[in-house]
């Protein structure tokens, strides 16, 4: 039995064992590798994120988490489940993101000019990627709802950040009360989700700053 100890933070009970296909219960041994689930995921959306999920091969999926086939099954399932997994963390985090930047107290014209400023200002690279929700759409099966859904939430939560944001202005005489900040909040998400997508094809700062400078010019 193996004894439970702390590795990288975690104890091995946090840990999932990777056994790879051995020839006998010393090999096993020798062979077995601990590996973290969250970090294996964050791998996963890096190649589902440059790949999209039709492109994106078992092969170098598990090259990237560094596991086995047979752990990437027992762990995640298959591959649709690990590509759920990693829409799921990916939406997490640039929610997390997102509410960073629109925090309580911040002027809500300086929130939107950092968010849509700063894509424009993005790395070539980083435009050509795009949004991995966004790529995900349009990737997606007409039928297929429970990516659908997954969308779907993601696109009100942001909405509400944005509405809340703007709200909070308008209580504070930053913004004029008869802008409409639900239909602003569905504005600014449509713009975000447009200028990623424009990004991908024209991945130039000039065009996608002109987007940005006339979308702010709606909370004037």
């Amino acid at each position: 039995m193996i004894a439970e100890k702390l590795v990288d933070g975690f104890t091995m009970g946090d840990l999932i064992l990777d056994y790879t296909f051995c020839n006998s219960e010393e090999d096993a041994m020798a062979r077995t590798k601990e590996f973290d689930p969250e970090v294996a995921v964050q791998a996963a959306v890096g190649v589902f994120w440059r790949d999209g999920y039709e492109r994106a091969s078992l092969d170098e999926l598990m090259k990237a988490m560094g596991i086995a086939r047979q752990s990437l099954y027992d762990t995640f399932g298959d591959k649709r489940k690990l590509y759920l997994r990693a829409l799921k963390r990916y939406r997490d985090d640039q929610l997390a993101a997102t509410k960073k930047i629109f925090a309580e107290g911040r002027p809500v014209k300086k929130c939107f000019r950092e968010l849509l400023v700063g894509l424009s200002e993005s790395t070539k690279d980083k435009l050509l990627l795009g949004c991995l929700l966004v790529s995900a759409n349009i990737e997606r099966a007409q039928g297929d709802e429970e990516v659908a859904e997954l969308l779907e939430g993601n696109q009100k939560a942001v909405e509400m950040i944005y509405r809340d944001a703007l709200e909070r202005a308008q209580k504070a005489g930053e913004l004029g009360k008869k802008k409409d900040a639900a239909a602003l909040a569905r504005f600014f998400v449509a713009t975000v989700q447009g200028m990623h997508a424009m990004g991908r094809v024209v991945p130039k700062h000039k065009p996608l700053a002109a987007v940005a400078a006339i979308a702010l010019e709606a909370l004037d």
